[in-house]
């Protein structure tokens, strides 16, 4: 049998997953990060004893192979359980999310509940006239799924600052994943009901970086400040190239890097058409700028989702509520992290600190804290945080991804960026694992993860 020599672009979820799933399977991979750090997105960068969750990772799974791999990763005792809790501020009213029937009639008034319930009923109306089952733009899909009073409330104005993009301008697919619809039920108090979700105690980058140091005891320490700028194709194996003129090569290559980039680094260089293709993927970038307050602030809130026009920030993260070992021992105000989207190479992604520092004094005022009770600040930058689901999406990777497999069998793209899935942390790992098993000859295919139309970010939890 041929000696196996993988190589993986990337030190994300996807691309550790794939290099653990090899040295289980008994052989040695290569893994090149571009960054100076693991996980990705999925990381905990650190200011002292500072922590930031850049992305606010719940850790949840409908797949047992996938928690089992957590768990084997980190022991029990670094493991903590959170009970989801989510909010829309809108009007000056913190409304819980996923939205309740009976928050929409109680918190927002008499008036505005009647036009919520008018316009959901009208839609619901039109619904059952629509005879055509075509694709959907995310403004008509929120339309249909909540009215148009309250799709205008709570998703119009976010969906524009978080998406970067007019909600006519992008496609409906990963919403229902994404977003539940009303719950119009009595309120309960059952355990089954609760959402509740597991988290690494010191954030979600402890466990890949428990994941690197598995590989380095392994042998297949992932290597650093490596970022690839050449792919080439050799007809039988691959070579990379390095940022530093290094070069490696191997029989198969894993690739968790964005699709584009692929594409554009890719040797023989691919026909126009494909190259056209990929360069109308794009991707949204996030900024957080991560804030501690001296004052502890009542806001029982892991998430605050701020779709109106007086905040600049997207989404506020409430650190102490995911886990109080990111802020230091002892502390005992309230430290929070502001979420700015943008694109890759945009004014705000280009702005300095003090610009930023300026933009979150704005949205403190807006939220109604003193930005003078500041103790400390942290900017963390995402350049490819998520690709964006524009009307063409879909159809266009499905073209990049059947030009790869019939031309370069041995390419595997992996993860989110890699095959540009808004995918959750669960699904990059197990498109990971599916590349794997297939490297090895198994009936598997990576890009049949998280095709379910319903997905709604729930899982399995066990202690």
């Amino acid at each position: 049998m041929t000696a196996k020599n993988p190589l993986i672009i990337g030190g994300g979820p996807a691309g550790l997953t794939a290099a653990l799933d090899l040295v289980k399977r008994g052989v040695t991979p290569r893994v090149f990060e571009g960054s100076s750090h693991v996980g990705g997105l999925a990381r905990t960068p650190r200011d002292g004893a500072w922590r930031v969750d850049p992305g606010g990772h719940r850790f949840f799974t409908r797949h047992e192979e996938i928690l089992d791999f957590w768990k084997s990763l980190l022991p029990n005792d670094q493991w903590i359980a959170v009970p989801r809790s989510s909010t829309m501020l809108v009007d000056g009213h913190f409304v819980p999310y996923p939205l309740r029937g009976r928050d929409l009639l109680r918190q927002l008034g008499f008036r505005s509940g009647l036009r919520g319930v008018g316009s959901i009923a009208g839609s619901r109306i039109r619904r059952g006239w629509r005879a055509v089952d075509r694709p959907q733009t995310f403004r008509e899909w929120g339309i249909e799924e909540f009215g148009r009073h309250w799709y205008q409330l709570f998703f119009d104005g976010y969906v524009r600052k978080t998406w970067l993009a007019d909600p006519d301008h992008l496609a409906s697919d990963w919403a229902n994943q994404r977003i539940k619809p009303i719950d119009w039920r009595r309120p309960r108090d059952r355990a089954a009901d609760r959402d509740v979700f597991l988290y690494p105690r010191l954030g979600p980058g402890q466990l890949w970086d428990a994941a690197a140091t598995a590989l380095a005891a392994e042998g297949a320490a992932p290597q650093l400040n490596s970022p690839v700028v050449g792919i080439c194709d050799n007809g039988d194996g691959w070579t990379i190239e390095l940022k530093d003129g290094q070069t490696a090569s191997g029989d198969v290559l894993f690739s968790s890097m964005p699709l584009q980039l692929l594409v554009n680094m890719l040797e023989p260089t691919p026909p126009k058409h494909i190259s056209a293709i990929a360069a109308t993927l794009r991707h949204r970038s996030v900024i957080t700028v991560a804030v501690a307050l001296r004052k502890h602030y009542d806001m029982p809130f892991n998430w605050v989702y701020t779709p109106g026009p007086e905040f600049r920030v997207g989404r506020i993260q409430n650190y102490g509520r995911w886990s109080p070992a990111l802020s230091p021992d002892g502390f005992t105000g309230t430290h929070l992290g502001f979420e700015y989207f943008t694109l890759p190479h945009d004014d705000l992604w280009l702005a300095g600190d003090d610009t930023l520092r300026e933009i979150v004094g704005n949205d403190l005022r807006a939220l109604g804290v003193d930005s003078r009770d500041l103790e400390h600040v942290m900017i963390v930058r995402s350049q490819y945080a998520y690709p964006i689901y524009d009307p063409g999406r879909e159809r266009n990777v499905v073209r990049i991804r059947d030009y790869i497999r019939q031309n370069h069998p041995t390419l595997l793209p992996i993860g989110r960026n890699g095959m540009h899935r808004y995918d959750n942390q669960d699904h990059a790992m197990l498109s990971a694992l599916h590349s794997v098993a297939r490297y090895f000859g198994e009936n598997a295919d990576p890009w049949q993860v998280n095709t379910d139309l319903g997905y709604h970010e729930t899982g399995i939890l066990r202690s």
